[in-house]
């Protein structure tokens, strides 16, 4: 195996993602006891599912076996997390209700998308799609109202803020590499390549974004 100073740039940011990961799961676990409901989640999510599917994901690769059946899995917890992150920062009933039926409708469309041994093998645009078009929904909401209600004096002290932030960078460019990622297979090997370290890059930005909002001393 080549050492890691020999990988491709691409290779050497992929297996870098796991270090913000693992650095915000040693926040938020630190901090647990002095985080809002909203952050506890967060923090626990990273820790005990996010960091998990990380590591077997990239062990996994390491053995040049196919990982893309942990995708959905993946995909439904991020979603659902986010999802609990959120509900505890509105505090809306209308958001709740929306998001649920929003979140119960996608884990329908993924169960059928994903049926058979040869669809969890293969990389699903469209679960991807419609997970990040639901998760900038929830950013946007967050948005609306922070604009809305100008409660927030410095927006660098508010730790919801820097997780938002951190979901639309990544977001919004994970977008395109879902919508686009299979053309650009087809199309060049190594532009697909790089815009996947591409996308290392932004999920890098959006657990630093993590750690970030865990680390904001508590509201007093």
């Amino acid at each position: 195996m080549d050492t890691f100073v020999h990988l491709p740039l691409q290779q050497i940011l992929m297996r870098l993602t796991l270090v913000p990961v693992f650095a915000a799961s040693i926040i938020g676990l630190v901090h647990f006891r002095h985080l809002p409901a909203n952050l506890r989640y967060l923090a626990a999510g990273v820790a005990f599912f996010l960091l998990p599917m990380g590591v077997l994901g990239l062990v996994l690769l390491l053995l040049q076996r196919n990982n893309l059946f942990l995708m959905p899995i993946y995909t439904v917890g991020e979603l659902l997390i986010l999802g609990l992150v959120y509900q505890a920062t509105m505090q809306s009933r209308l958001f709740t209700r929306l998001m649920l039926a929003l979140i119960i409708g996608f884990i329908g469309y993924l169960v059928l998308d994903s049926m058979g041994v040869q669809a969890l093998t293969r990389f699903r645009p469209g679960q991807q799609v419609i997970q990040s078009v639901l998760i900038l929904l929830m950013v946007g909401f967050y948005f609306r109202r922070l604009l809305h209600e100008l409660q927030v004096r410095r927006l660098w002290q508010e730790p919801m803020f820097w997780v938002s932030a951190g979901l639309c960078i990544y977001f919004l460019g994970y977008l395109q590499i879902a919508l686009f990622s299979n053309y650009l297979l087809r199309y060049s090997r190594q532009l697909n390549m790089n815009i996947w370290a591409v996308h290392s890059l932004l999920f890098i930005v959006l657990y630093l974004c993590y750690c970030r909002a865990l680390w904001a001393p508590p509201k007093r």
